[in-house]
């Protein structure tokens, strides 16, 4: 299993545990939302939209760099342990749950008060020190990318934290998975101590699930990621588009009182792609099923897909703490929390889960 070595502050509440529902495998075995997509508008635009410019699509072949995740000698997902396992966790945090170093309080009033656009990259690194440090290893990791300050404003501090830096982490995710993946391995960027490499494999198209959503509510994200050519691409790449928006959502939960205006779908994509990723996986295991055991099979996958679930829980209060971050959120995340499709992630990671960054014990 990946090695976790897991920071002491911000642990979530275990209390939050079970709220809207409880434990599901067992009612939906055989299926789950039916409906087609209901109504589909076009993408919005401006303040109220989507804050992500990644229309593009990485590169295999981006730099080699990719290694070995730490994983034990187990390499069955389910074993006598009952399915993949949340990290060893600081002394803060208790051992079933996911916790990780995060500090939206932390103090930056010298970084505002001495910002200039000469010293944007300086003041990010060293915000996100203080804030969230997975975040500084991210972009520190990133400075050699092209592309790396180009979606931030950086002629303010609001503007360069407030709005660039949810893009900034969104993007250089999307450059680390893709550059670190290798011929055989793709690569999932979560913190500098923890990281994936699962073998590639490609899976379906993931437009196969656009007529599985039973809301209107991710339209936003359904339209630009599930049709046309970034509809045709498959397992990874929901995965990793996950991965970015699990970064955006962790940005926000740090900047909330520097979002220049109200109205930005902070928690919109990390949603929308937990949902998508529990229509992916029913539409594996039951449409093709020796994929679906394939990707079981494979202990990286599923301790990534549980570390995703517990590591959005951990977000998502922060997040919440300002409720402007959000614009249709809450009515995907009604659809991401119905028990059938809770039991997709379930299922294929072996263990009963709660909205919590906590299991249940």
């Amino acid at each position: 299993m990946a090695g976790w070595l897991v920071g002491l502050a911000g642990c979530g509440d275990e209390e939050r545990a079970g709220q809207p529902w409880a434990s599901a495998a067992d009612e939906a075995a055989d299926g789950g939302e039916t409906g087609g997509a209901d109504g589909l508008d076009d993408a919005t635009s401006g303040a109220g939209s989507l804050t992500q410019a990644d229309d593009g699509h990485g590169a295999d072949d981006r730099g080699e760099t990719g290694g070995p995740s730490s994983d034990t000698d187990d390499d069955d997902p389910s074993g006598d342990t009952g399915g993949a396992q949340p990290p060893p966790p600081g002394a803060d945090c208790p051992s079933h749950c996911y916790c990780e170093p995060y500090d939206p309080d932390a103090n930056v009033d010298d970084l505002v008060a001495g910002y200039s656009a000469a010293n944007w990259e300086s003041t990010v690194l060293e915000f996100l020190a203080r804030r969230w440090p997975a975040g500084r290893d991210l972009l520190t990791d990133s400075l050699d990318d092209p592309y790396f300050g180009v979606f931030s404003d950086k002629s303010s501090f609001d503007a360069a934290i407030g709005d660039g830096l949810p893009t900034e982490a969104h993007e250089m995710t999307h450059g680390w998975d893709f550059g670190h993946a290798t011929v055989s391995e793709f690569a999932y960027f979560v913190r500098d101590d923890l990281q994936y490499f699962p073998p590639k494999i490609e899976g379906f198209e993931r437009s196969e699930i656009y007529s599985m959503i039973a809301t209107s509510a991710s339209d936003t994200y359904a339209n630009l990621y599930l049709t046309g050519q970034q509809g045709t691409y498959g397992w990874m790449d929901v995965l990793d588009e996950g991965n970015c928006y699990m970064h955006d959502l962790a940005v926000y939960g740090v900047i909330g009182e520097f979002v220049p205006w109200a109205g930005v779908s902070g928690r919109d994509g990390a949603v929308a792609f937990m949902y998508y990723l529990q229509l992916y996986l029913r539409r594996a295991r039951t449409q093709y099923p020796q994929l679906y055991a394939q990707l079981q099979a494979e202990p990286d996958y599923v301790d990534f897909v549980l570390t995703q679930w517990l590591r959005m829980h951990f977000f998502l209060p922060f997040v919440d703490a300002h409720p402007e971050l959000g614009i249709n959120d809450a009515a995907i995340r009604e659809h991401m929390y119905l028990p059938e499709n809770v039991a997709e992630i379930e299922m294929f990671v072996g263990h009963e889960l709660e909205a919590s960054n906590c299991l249940p014990q």
